[in-house]
């Protein structure tokens, strides 16, 4: 009641009404959100105008792919599910690289340099507009072996990334599970980019981007988190991950 008080008298004094709310009341509120990483007309063929009425706020859509056997490639669904989601009505669409970074059986990972060329190239002739661009850093084993070199191999390869990227003048961010830091890296506090923005993954199934503790590599905060992955929205089906964004 104290509180309520407090409210009216500011409004009585014309002062603006946030001079009242305890700084601790006023948060941003978070998206929900989804990725993907193939077609969903085969799972919903409506899914991409449910999930805009969902009430989803932004879909993350996975641009390039290692491509096992061919050195990393634009993934053939990125630009169809882009023109899907943006038909549908979301306003906030990202993209996620996962490139190729092993050691593949069948080819050799193509140059860093010529993965993000074919990337970026990709997305200026089909003017594709994102919010920003996720580097995806994780294991895989198999055909495609992603970040199997040394350790240390690992760690310059994921710099030498790093620094293409940031020469590419465009918004990036950091996909990676703490959990999975030092099968890769040599500890888990190897930095490869802590100032760029953390899309962390911690499949706890639980949405909250403040709910994220699997830190490393010198974050400590995550801009957004994977929270459910291999799973299907509630509302409209698809197979996606589910998310939490800060915007």
């Amino acid at each position: 009641m104290r509180f309520i008080f407090s409210v009216l008298a500011v409004l009585a004094s014309g002062s603006a009404l946030v001079a009242a709310v305890p700084a601790d009341l006023v948060k941003r509120a978070e998206l929900r959100a989804f990725d993907v990483s193939q077609a969903q007309a085969p799972y919903n063929p409506n899914f991409w105008r449910c999930a805009a009425t969902a009430g989803y706020g932004k879909a993350i859509i996975r641009g390039y792919q290692q491509a096992c056997g061919s050195g990393g490639q634009v993934d053939p669904n990125f630009v169809p599910a882009y023109q899907a989601a943006k038909a549908a009505g979301f306003a906030k669409v990202d993209g996620y690289m996962f490139p190729c970074t092993g050691t593949q059986s069948q080819r050799a990972c193509k140059s860093p340099q010529t993965q993000l060329n074919e990337f970026l190239n990709t997305i200026k002739a089909n003017n594709v507009i994102v919010d920003m661009l996720w580097f995806d850093i994780e294991p895989t084993s198999g055909v495609c072996n992603a970040w199997n070199l040394s350790k240390d191999a690992n760690l310059a390869l994921a710099k030498q990334w790093i620094g293409i990227l940031r020469a590419s003048g465009l918004k990036w961010g950091i996909y990676a599970n703490g959990n999975q830091w030092t099968a890769m890296f040599p500890s888990r506090s190897s930095q490869v980019a802590p100032d760029l923005p953390l899309w962390a993954v911690q499949f706890d199934r639980k949405p909250g981007v403040s709910t994220v503790t699997t830190f490393m590599g010198g974050w400590t905060k995550a801009f957004a988190k994977q929270y459910y992955l291999d799973t299907s929205t509630p509302e409209c089906g698809g197979s996606v991950d589910l998310d939490s964004f800060t915007s």
